[in-house]
Order: structure tokens, then C-alpha cells, then sequence
């Protein structure tokens, strides 16, 4: 019979370690603003020393420091997490590095959406308060040179990476709201055949660019507007000179001589403002080949219009329906809003219109079986026909039709001879349905 006695365990289990790393984790997470200031004045130090440092590195022995107890893994995530808060974009910022994801939106602290491929889908990612929350959109902010407080509870405004966000906080919200749109293809648009354009609708594209006519990108919030036009900027000779004038930078376009010009909204003075219509009245003088605009939501369209119908070659972007939409509601009604329209009879107006524009291609959004995802797609290519006053009419050259873009088999003579001018010829065989 053994009668050797129990005399305890030599130290404590795996089991009762976890837990004791638990519950130093969960005590951390608990008092985490407080650990997140401690963090921020020691890294502030360090700084001040004028020292080169790790941040990461640097929080790991601080945390160390602090709580011995804390495990490595554990010790390593609160430290990236606070190094994100610090210099990043909080938690956020996985999503923000994920280049599959394209949209990114905030509403309130536990309540995070993205979309990836197409397809919206909740976050996990929750902010620890509304004053972290906050502390994100004040580096926002910061990083985008804005402003927002209670007397301007809306902006807009671009990160460093190109990034577009729109910021709302209370009283316009019950909580700070963040959407974050990224822009994640600026290749040509072969790379957009065959998901988005059928080779012959990007090839005819292709020559309308080249041949420099005025072209308005249509559709509704998302689909790919504006990211057109940097689409087809590979399409534009190294020896032009475009200029692009935005109300918020977002258009990805590059060109080596490339000048853009965006809006200012008020300072808190009241002061400082630069106006839409007024940077674009000056890129209408500034020597540029090509005016490009996105994106149009006022009556500063009238100066695009009337840049176009005097020969200056240019794209633009609004919100339409389809085609005639845009053409016979939306632009008419745009113009209705710059002081030289708001006199002019609907006549007048349509004058314009039909001898400014010569192509709307209209983007959309489409269910894809294969992919079981929303994808984007140009749904029309459509040639605008002026009339004698009458509503400008609009013509189908391409449509998408079960999937598939397809030549509806008209023949816009007018634009074939316009981009002729231009040394592009275009072969009618493409025009067949």
C-alpha cells in the first residue's frame, strides 16, 4: 500500500494560468482608456526625448511593465490595438488595410458594416464608446483638413490614401456616423471586360475618349462614376492637359500633367470659401485640354455645359435614372440652379444640353449568379441627339441585355465623323447586333 500523501500541485495548471491571463486581460480592457492615455504620454515622451522608436515595441514593454502577468499574445494585440488608436485608424484598421474591401460604414460604436466583393456584411469590430468613436473622427478630421462641431455637423472630406469620407454627428445624428469609400480599381478598362463592358463597348469607349468627345458618367451612388473617369484617363495623350475640379477629392486619375482643383467649404469665421462654380468658371480659362468634373450637383453644371458646347472637350458625373433621365429631368433641373439659367425657358436650356453632350454612359449595379455578388455594370451607351428646343432625345448605341452588353445596331453617324476630326476612325462592324 502506497502511503505517499498528496502535498499540492508544484505550481498552477494550464487552466488556472489561462484564467489568471483572463482575467488580467479582461481588467485591462476594463480601465482601457485609462491604459490608452497612460500609453499615449509614455510614446509622448519618448518623442519629446527625441528618440527613434517602435511604437509597437515600445507599448509591449510598457504594457510589461505595468502588467507582468499579461502573456505574450495578449500583451502583443493590446499593444497593436493601441498602436492602430495611436497612429492608425483605431479598429478600423483592418478593414481600412483589406484592399477587397470597398465601402466601410459606422453607425454608432457597436454597429460596423462593410462591403467586400460586392456584397454588404456586419463587422465584429465594435468601438469601446461613443469617446473613442469620437477620437477617430477628430484624427479623420485631422488627416483630412476639415472640421466638424456642433455648428457644422456634416463633412466631407480625403484621407492621405485617396480614401472619400463622410462624417455626421450630433445633433444632425444621435451618434457620430463614418462612411469610408474606397477606391480599389484605377486600371484601364480592358480590365473591366468582360464583368463590366463588353470588349467592343470598352474599345468603342476607348476611341469616344480619344476622338474627345463630352461625355456624363450616370448612375446612382456606387456604381463607378466617377472611377470612369480614371478609367479612361489612360486613354488621354502624355501631352494633354487635364484638369479636374472636385467638391471632395476623390477621383483616383493619373496624368503627368494632371491639375486639380477642389472646393473649401467656410472656415469657422465664415471665411475662405471656394466655391464649386468658381474653381470651375477658372478651369474653364486655365489652358486645359480637357475639364474634367465629378462631380456636378448644382447649377455649376451650366459652366460645364457651356464649356462643352464651345468646343472645350470634358467628362462629367451625376445622378440619373438612365440616360434620358439625365438629359430631359436631372440636367435641366441642375441648371435651373446657376443665376445665367434661371431665366431661360426650358427651350433654351435644351439648346444647350444638345450641343454640349455627345455620349451618357450609364453605370449600374447587377445581381451576378456565378459570383452571387452585386457586381457593377455599364448598362447604356447612349449617343445625345440634339433638337430644335424640343427634349433632348437620346439614343441607345449599346445596351446590357441578359447579362451581356450588347450593339443595339445604331449607327451614330455624327459622333464617327466628330472623332474622325481627330485622327480616330471607328469601323461600323462594331455596331452590329
Amino acid at each position: 500500500m502506497d502511503n505517499r500523501k498528496f502535498t499540492g500541485l508544484s505550481g498552477p495548471t494550464d487552466l488556472i494560468h489561462r484564467r489568471q491571463q483572463k482575467d488580467v486581460e479582461e481588467k485591462i480592457y476594463s480601465q482601457m482608456e485609462e491604459v490608452v492615455e497612460s500609453c499615449r504620454k509614455h510614446i509622448l515622451s519618448l518623442y519629446q526625448q527625441g528618440k527613434e522608436i517602435s511604437v509597437e515595441k515600445e507599448l509591449s514593454s510598457h504594457l510589461t511593465d505595468k502588467y507582468p502577468r499579461l502573456g505574450l499574445e495578449e500583451r502583443i494585440n493590446i499593444a497593436k490595438c493601441i498602436g492602430n488608436e495611436l497612429n492608425g485608424y483605431g479598429p478600423l484598421q483592418e478593414l481600412m488595410d483589406d484592399k477587397t474591401v470597398t465601402d466601410i460604414v459606422v453607425v454608432g460604436p457597436d454597429k460596423v458594416v462593410f462591403e467586400q466583393d460586392g456584397v454588404l456584411k456586419p463587422s465584429n469590430l465594435k468601438f469601446r464608446s461613443e469617446a473613442q468613436l469620437r477620437l477617430l473622427v477628430e484624427r479623420l478630421c485631422y488627416l483630412g483638413r476639415r472640421k466638424v462641431d456642433e455648428s457644422n455637423p456634416s463633412v466631407s472630406l480625403t484621407l492621405p490614401e485617396g480614401y472619400r469620407v463622410a462624417i455626421s454627428m450630433p445633433p444632425l445624428t444621435e451618434s457620430a456616423h463614418i462612411a469610408v469609400r474606397k477606391f480599389v480599381y484605377i486600371g484601364s478598362i480592358d480590365g473591366l471586360v468582360p464583368q463590366t463592358f463588353s470588349a467592343v463597348g470598352a474599345e468603342f469607349l476607348k476611341k469616344c475618349t480619344r476622338g474627345r468627345l463630352n461625355i456624363v458618367f450616370t448612375g446612382s451612388m456606387g456604381t463607378g462614376k466617377t472611377t470612369m473617369i480614371a478609367v479612361l484617363g489612360y486613354e488621354f495623350s502624355p501631352l494633354e492637359l487635364p484638369v479636374l475640379v472636385e467638391e471632395v477629392k476623390e477621383c483616383p486619375l493619373r496624368h503627368p500633367y494632371l491639375r486639380s482643383y477642389v472646393s473649401r467649404p467656410p472656415n469657422i469665421e465664415g471665411k475662405g470659401e471656394i466655391k464649386f462654380d468658381y474653381i470651375l468658371k477658372h478651369a474653364l480659362q486655365s489652358r486645359a485640354t480637357r475639364i474634367l468634373v465629378a462631380e456636378v450637383r448644382d447649377g455649376a453644371i451650366f459652366y460645364m455645359l457651356r464649356g462643352m458646347a464651345t468646343g472645350q472637350s470634358g467628362m462629367g458625373t451625376l445622378h440619373a435614372e438612365d440616360p434620358k433621365n439625365a438629359v430631359q429631368v436631372q440636367i435641366p433641373m441642375l441648371m435651373g440652379q446657376a443665376p445665367e439659367a434661371a431665366g431661360m425657358d426650358q427651350a433654351s436650356r435644351n439648346l444647350i444640353i444638345g450641343s454640349a453632350l455627345d455620349l451618357v454612359v450609364h453605370m449600374g449595379k447587377e445581381y451576378d449568379q456565378v459570383s452571387q455578388k452585386e457586381i457593377r455594370v455599364c448598362t447604356h451607351i447612349s449617343v445625345v441627339q440634339p433638337s430644335q428646343g424640343e427634349p433632348v432625345q437620346v439614343k441607345d448605341i449599346f445596351i446590357r441585355r441578359n447579362s451581356e452588353m450588347v450593339a443595339t445596331g445604331y449607327v451614330p453617324v455624327k459622333l464617327i465623323e466628330k472623332m474622325k476630326r481627330h485622327e480616330i476612325n471607328v469601323p461600323l462592324e462594331i455596331f452590329k447586333n
